[in-house]
């Protein structure tokens, strides 16, 4: 059984423990530690070598995007699920641009988040499902704005096709929910996202998105 080794990021003791306290009595999730601070949280990661850090929006100290770019930097294979407290759609568009991968809150049933852990491990972007309808708006306003209101858009050299699978994943839509949406194969899925992945330099779904968002629309 593979196993995902997680991180826990909080200043709050309770908080630590209590995550900490349900992972532990999951068979395929292995926690490897835990941090009070972002600064503390930098300096183990490459030691620790988690898969995934839960990390809380609020942290004391070194700004929440910077703390995520410098984890990034240490050991970039590692996904980053942010921690809040509400849907504010900038404060999760930071984090998500500086390399987390998802963003949920912090009232999330306790199995929920195992299943977003989980999921993030078997290609699902966790997100709560008013951040991504905030994302997904702001990629329309932005297309309208970019192509003066009309439709036909096209994009950094993607084809309609990987913008269609573009804007599920933004969804959180796994490789066989788009499968099943477009009528294709999980390998074509697969295939259209390694080449939206090389089209606009990217390392994941997420920041595919938050790519396109801020850097990729064009006539």
């Amino acid at each position: 059984m593979i196993k995902f080794r997680v991180l826990i990021v909080d200043d709050i003791t309770v908080m630590r423990q209590g995550i900490k306290s349900l992972l532990e009595r999951r068979e395929n999730i292995e926690f490897v530690g835990e941090a009070p601070s972002t600064q503390e949280a930098i300096e183990v990661v490459e030691g620790l070598a988690p898969d995934v850090i839960l990390l809380d929006q609020d942290m004391p100290g070194l700004d929440r995007a910077k703390a995520i770019s410098l984890i990034k930097e240490r050991l970039p294979k590692a996904e980053i699920i942010v921690l809040a407290d509400g849907t504010a759609d900038e404060k999760s568009f930071r984090s998500l641009e500086a390399g987390a991968i998802g963003y949920v809150l912090k009232d999330i049933h306790p199995e929920d988040l195992v299943k977003a852990i989980e999921g993030m491990c078997n290609g699902r972007t966790p997100m709560h499902p008013h951040s991504a309808r905030q994302l997904v708006e702001r990629f329309q306003v932005l297309a309208r704005e970019k192509n003066g209101g009309k439709g036909g858009l096209h994009l950094g050299g993607l084809t309609t096709r990987e913008l269609d699978i573009l804007l599920e994943m933004t969804k959180g839509a796994t490789d066989r929910e788009i499968a099943h949406k477009i009528y294709v194969s999980m390998a074509t899925v697969k295939s259209h996202i390694r080449s939206i992945f090389r089209k606009i330099g990217a390392r994941n779904r997420t920041q595919a998105v938050v790519y396109v968002l801020k850097n990729g629309l064009v006539n």
